[in-house]
């Protein structure tokens, strides 16, 4: 007897939550839901960060695809078109600079990896995204709002994550207001799941997987295994925290460093402190470290000219590189005049002049003693990193 094999469908959600309120993640996690209580077997749910200075971003600036398994294409269909109606036919065009234009987009076969890479690294116009995608069988699904949306919808649905990946299992939660997440209960998870990452900011003694926006996700667990995301959630659950309505595991490119290309070497030729702390670096570049950024920012503060330097950093909308790691390679520090044989210490006689010692009247080339300094990669504290910003205790997949 033959068997069937269902084909694999891949479809992408973005941009249906506003500045302050909405959440894409609880809107796909509830699709998901859908399909799979239709028979339907979900694979690979993602959530991925895409460049952060996209003009249209959402807060955190994400999107979510899944591949879905079924046999009938068309029932598929059915159930996407009632859902996107269901769920956005509210939805009209605004005249804020940022209103919500949600776009589902189904295709039948995963898209070409170069368009997440385009997404997460630059700008990506709407147009030329549109017409990269007539060429492909797919559907789209938007308001009259518009379909800004289907840049990341169609990013998310291309990102293969071969080389790197993590995890997060989100939870989602029935009531708004204030979030009840001790402080002291992500302290023992941390404990516990060893595997989870960027669970708190020590400097600040908070923790990090709640967020402080109105929305409907109760907390995220990021790590390095889908075991200890899932474990670490069952494990608050089991405390006295804010019980949980609905929660998932997704895939994530969090913390991975995908939106940096190579570090770059360059040489300080000046540097200056700007009102509020933050520092500007000019080299052939100009680089950028936020008050903000703990060492990272003490370590710019500290910089001279012809100090040589490596760094990441990404490009802005200002035309300056935001840093988000720096090392000082070798740095001259602590300049004075070489000691003569007797113990004394050369002194300048004037300009294009040899040295002479002020005791036997030796004399030498004119010089300079110095000491040579270094640092180790400095990056801002956890509070104040992207999403996508791989720390530097990470090790990716890739390296292991």
């Amino acid at each position: 007897m033959n068997v069937e094999v269902p084909s694999t469908f891949w479809i992408g959600l973005d941009d249906t939550d506003e500045r302050e309120h909405g959440c894409t993640t609880h809107d796909f996690n509830d699709l998901l839901n859908v399909l799979s209580e239709s028979g339907m077997e979900i694979v690979d749910a993602r959530l991925v960060r895409l460049w952060p200075f996209a003009p249209q971003r959402t807060r955190g600036n994400a999107a979510l695809a899944a591949a879905v398994q079924c046999d009938d294409v068309v029932h598929l269909e059915q159930i996407l078109q009632q859902w996107f109606e269901s769920k956005y036919s509210s939805v009209i065009a605004k005249s804020e600079s940022h209103s919500a234009q949600p776009t589902l987009v189904l295709v039948h076969e995963q898209l070409p990896e170069l368009l997440y890479w385009e997404t997460v690294r630059e700008h990506v116009d709407l147009e030329e995204r549109k017409r990269l995608l007539s060429s492909v069988n797919h559907r789209i699904w938007n308001t009259d709002a518009g379909c800004m949306g289907l840049i990341g919808a169609t990013a998310a649905i291309a990102w293969h994550g071969h080389n790197d990946w993590t995890w997060e299992c989100t939870a989602w939660r029935k009531d708004d207001g204030t979030r009840n997440v001790p402080e002291k209960s992500v302290v023992e998870m941390a404990e516990q799941f060893p595997g989870t990452i960027l669970n708190r900011d020590p400097n600040l003694k908070r923790s990090l997987i709640a967020p402080r926006t109105p929305c409907p996700v109760l907390y995220g667990i990021r790590g390095e295994d889908q075991s200890d995301v899932i474990g670490a959630h069952n494990f608050l659950q089991n405390y006295p925290v804010e019980q949980s309505i609905s929660h998932r595991v997704f895939r994530t490119n969090q913390a991975t460093d995908d939106h940096l290309e190579a570090f770059h070497d360059s040489t300080v030729s000046s540097v200056q402190i700007m009102t509020g702390g933050h520092v500007e670096i000019r080299t052939d570049v100009t680089l950028l470290a936020f008050s903000q950024g703990g060492e990272i920012n003490k370590l710019a503060q500290s910089l001279k000219e012809g100090d040589q330097i490596r760094w990441f950093g990404l490009s802005g909308t200002d035309g300056a590189y935001h840093l988000e790691k720096l090392k000082l390679l070798s740095g001259q520090r602590n300049h004075r005049r070489p000691l003569c044989s007797c113990g004394s210490r050369y002194k300048s006689k004037g300009a294009n002049q040899k040295l002479k010692c002020p005791s036997c009247e030796s004399t030498a080339e004119n010089q300079w003693d110095f000491d040579v300094i270094h640092s180790d990669w400095t990056e801002p504290p956890p509070s104040y990193r992207r999403h996508l910003s791989k720390p530097l205790g990470r090790i990716g997949k890739s390296e292991c």
